[in-house]
């Protein structure tokens, strides 16, 4: 089965029963969700939540808490190969990770037959503490974020930005440069947005017309603190978003924004011109905004392919032995 990896049984296991896009986690849509359909055309069967079937790879996701461990300790009795999904740094504390989830982390990596995760930097990280490491993307599906930009104004660009609340404070170091001018893109929750020092304007996050909103934007705005475990180990998605619809990126240098910068020449970093917004919109104004690349490495297919790839490749090792 596994020479063409043609009917290779795989199921995804994570505890959040809804399947409503706009009612989970970013995390589960993106790297769960979104990704099923495109297992199914490479011709694999896949289940979601059956601990009633066998298989021939399981995937856990995303927490590394003692019942997870638990989890991953019964699939591995239902399936053939386990490996456990993640998009942040489990196996280091951070502001998300205890040291006692931490350690669970460490022993999931123990126990699993690798660790796939959102980053390079992350999958670093984890092959300290697994026997085998695959780094999936976070992907865009190019069926939903189907249009790209046309008319960037460069010269007086509307900034937007995107991601949970209260992550938007690191923007208010550029406040001189964004008020009154930029669309925040975000859950309308409990964050007090008075914390916030510009002036902006808020448009409630949706996935369904998450495309078209970040169509208004000429610039996206994404500084975030680059010296810590936590944002070390973030996925490109929030920049790809943009990248992937030829939106400019004025950014920080964290490693995953930095490999899409090699897919995407539309990407600039605050660190290389002297933390000035100005002198960004400068350099950007000489740059190729195509995006053949981007969406094509980082496509949904694309991404599905090579995990089915390395699922295969993983299960012809152990029938070589």
């Amino acid at each position: 089965m596994y020479n063409n990896c043609k009917g290779i049984r795989i199921g995804l296991f994570f505890t959040n029963i809804d399947r409503d896009y706009n009612k989970v986690a970013a995390s589960t849509w993106i790297r769960i969700l979104q990704m099923v359909k495109h297992y199914r055309n490479l011709g694999c069967e896949v289940y979601i939540n059956d601990y009633f079937k066998t298989y021939d790879v399981a995937v856990l996701f995303r927490k590394s808490k003692r019942k997870y461990y638990y989890i991953l300790r019964y699939l591995k009795m239902i399936s053939g190969k386990v490996y456990f999904d993640t998009c942040i740094n489990i196996f280091e504390e951070n502001e998300e990770i205890s040291s006692e989830r931490a350690e669970y982390a460490k022993k999931i990596g123990k126990h699993s037959n690798g660790i796939i995760t959102a980053s390079h930097y992350l999958a670093d990280v984890a092959i300290k503490y697994s026997a085998s490491t695959f780094t999936m993307e976070d992907a865009l599906d190019l069926n939903h974020f189907n249009a790209t930009k046309v008319n960037v104004n460069l010269v007086n660009p509307v900034f937007g930005w995107s991601g949970v609340p209260h992550k938007a404070h690191f923007l208010n170091k550029y406040q001189k440069s964004i008020d009154d001018n930029i669309i925040l893109i975000t859950l309308n929750n409990d964050y007090d947005f008075s914390k916030l020092k510009f002036r902006f304007k808020l448009v409630e996050w949706n996935y369904e017309t998450f495309p078209n909103e970040l169509l208004k934007i000429d610039v996206a705005l994404l500084p975030r603190v680059t010296n810590d475990h936590y944002n070390q180990g973030h996925s490109s998605f929030k920049a790809l978003v943009f990248a992937g619809l030829g939106i400019p990126v004025i950014a920080n240098k964290i490693p995953s924004y930095v490999k899409l910068s090699k897919y995407y020449n539309g990407i600039v970093f605050l660190e290389d011109y002297n933390d000035s917004i100005a002198e960004c919109l400068q350099v950007l104004r000489s740059r190729d905004l195509s995006v053949n690349k981007v969406r094509a490495h980082y496509s949904c297919e694309n991404q599905a392919r090579a995990l089915v790839k390395y699922f295969c490749s993983k299960a012809n090792e152990e029938l070589h032995k």
